[in-house]
């Protein structure tokens, strides 16, 4: 229902009067419910801030085998690799196997036509024997007749020669001297003809000289040597990993013919940063034996869950020009066959064995400033404290979830492993027994 006034000015001062006390009203009630909101309740006080827990572990000396990994290439020793070469130029005849067979020290992999090698062995063979062969009964008797010929004539030659002579001395002008120089001289030639005859069944009869029978017997080798080169061996056991030549190609002395690889020890080289060289550098010093720090482990893609434990055993003596790191050479048993070579691997290398203050790798933070820091507890008191994990441009030393700390910390303080991140100086907190959840750890 509306009111309806016929005098305007009356109704406006009506209205006014009933708000005013509605607003006094409002205000009253509006005051009383703020008193009642601020006031506190009999017997309450303000609560002191909870202690934080945390889980801690205490700073101790231990022994530290540092490692870190890299990415290697598997390759063959050069002492393990054989490349068959033609030792003379020929004919490929035939090859003895396939790429990818195994073969063992000595098997034939290429033949060449043997036809010229075997007809000149034989021809040397030949001369050879006929040089060092005895002589024949009849060959001797033929040499002593010859001897006994020129013995004849020579006896006779002498005897004329002394007839004349002791003519000539009775009456000088029944022999003139020309004539008596004429035997002289006959007699001269038959003594010469029989000494030849005599040596040459004396050489008959003691055979070729030693240097005519070493030189024939050269000969015999040579082709010897010709005839065996047509057989293409290797020298190592392995397994032939390329075959260039062609049954029916001709090939000149030098020629690459065939590949042998034996893989059952192989090479990872790799590339080291020059900050870790001084662990490794110091294992290698140490004598290279796993035990003494210069071991490693391979691991590839292609084996997964399965390692390949080896052993470093050279560095490089120059670094990469532009990233300065360093070669490195790992020798790893591979009697299975199951690193190829060529093959990318995941190489694992230890340092030397280090001995100083650690603390687990878990403790230490990066603050907003890039300082490494830890939370170290004393009397229920946390202390944000600056620690070193290295000095100098020497690598900071891991293992096993420890961290060597080289400044900063003493042997037996306890630094916070969970819950210490960024807690304030002189902040309240409580240990939490091992096995026990701190505050905030999630279950599982």
């Amino acid at each position: 229902m509306t009111l309806t006034y016929a005098n305007p000015s009356r109704a406006s001062l009506l209205s006014r009067r009933l708000v005013r006390p509605l607003l006094l009203l409002g205000t009253a009630l509006s005051g009383s419910v703020g008193l009642v909101g601020c006031s506190k309740a009999p017997g309450e006080e303000a609560r002191a801030p909870q202690p934080v827990a945390v889980r801690t572990a205490k700073a101790e000396v231990r022994t530290l085998q540092p490692s870190f990994d890299v990415i290697g290439t598997v390759t063959a020793e050069p002492e393990r690799v054989a490349a068959l070469t033609a030792e003379v130029p020929g004919l490929v005849a035939g090859l003895a196997v396939r790429e990818g067979t195994r073969v063992e020290k000595g098997d034939l992999v290429i033949q060449f036509n043997e036809q010229r090698p075997r007809i000149d062995l034989a021809k040397a063979q030949a001369t050879f024997a006929l040089l060092i062969a005895k002589p024949r009964p009849e060959e001797v008797a033929l040499a002593q007749s010859a001897v006994d010929k020129a013995h004849a004539t020579y006896v006779l030659a002498q005897e004329k020669r002394k007839r004349s002579s002791d003519f000539r001395a009775s009456n000088p002008t029944l022999v003139p001297e020309i004539l008596l120089k004429e035997e002289q001289k006959n007699e001269d030639i038959a003594r010469a003809e029989q000494d030849a005859a005599d040596a040459q069944l004396k050489l008959l009869q003691q055979g070729p000289r030693e240097e005519q029978r070493r030189a024939a017997q050269i000969e015999v080798e040579s082709a010897e040597w010709l005839l065996k080169r047509c057989r293409v061996t290797t020298p190592l056991a392995g397994e032939v990993t390329e075959i260039k030549a062609r049954t029916g190609q001709r090939v000149d002395a030098g020629a690459a013919l065939a590949t042998v690889v034996d893989a059952s020890e192989v090479l990872v080289q790799a590339r080291v940063p020059s900050n870790r060289l001084e662990g490794l550098s110091a294992a290698l010093c140490q004598g290279g034996t796993a035990a003494q720090g210069a071991s490693a482990t391979v691991r590839s893609a292609a084996f997964p869950g399965e390692a390949f434990p080896g052993v470093a055993f050279r560095l490089g003596q120059q670094t990469e020009a532009q990233t300065s790191d360093v070669p490195v050479w790992v020798r790893v048993p591979n009697s299975k066959g199951s690193l190829r070579v060529g093959m990318t691997v995941q190489l694992e290398l230890f340092g030397a064995e280090v001995k100083g203050l650690a603390i687990p790798d878990v403790a230490p933070t990066v603050n907003e400033e890039g300082r490494r820091m830890v939370t170290v507890i004393r009397e229920g008191k946390a202390y944000p404290t600056e620690i070193e994990l290295s000095s100098g441009q020497s690598a900071e030393v891991r293992a096993d979830g420890w961290v060597r700390v080289v400044k900063g910390l003493q042997e037996g303080d306890e630094v916070a492993t969970e819950n210490g991140y960024a807690l304030p100086e002189g902040t309240s907190v409580v240990v939490s027994p091992p096995g026990e959840k701190a505050a905030g750890e999630k279950g599982k």
